[in-house]
């Protein structure tokens, strides 16, 4: 997925990097490795549409993911939707869990 629209650059929280699930480095081809395209639909990436996922250490190889807005969106989403099935505090009182509270409000954020 090519995209040409410009749009603020969202900040992934480093707290909520991890919880982004990623496909495994050694399935993908070098320019989505390096983050010249989308790590999951490898859409060309720009400067003005990159979505900067986080330094990650995968077998210590470090690597710099970028993602494409949507398909961030739909996997923060899926990070969101799962997190209450792993978190005490969710099956307590998700209200009251700030994890699930900024995973949802960097899902509303990409959707702008």
């Amino acid at each position: 997925m090519t995209t040409t629209e410009t749009r603020p650059l969202i900040d992934i929280p480093t707290d909520l990097a991890p919880l982004i699930l990623l496909p495994p480095l050694d399935d993908l081809p070098d320019a989505r490795a390096r983050g010249a395209e989308c790590v999951w639909c490898g859409g060309t990436l720009n400067t003005a549409t990159a979505i900067d996922l986080g330094e990650r250490d995968t077998d210590g190889k470090h690597w710099f993911p970028r993602a494409c807005r949507p398909c961030t969106r739909r996997t923060v989403l899926a990070a969101r939707n799962g997190h209450p099935g792993r978190c005490e505090q969710c099956t307590d009182d998700a209200t009251l869990c700030e994890t699930r509270r900024a995973l949802h409000t960097l899902t509303l954020e990409l959707r702008r």
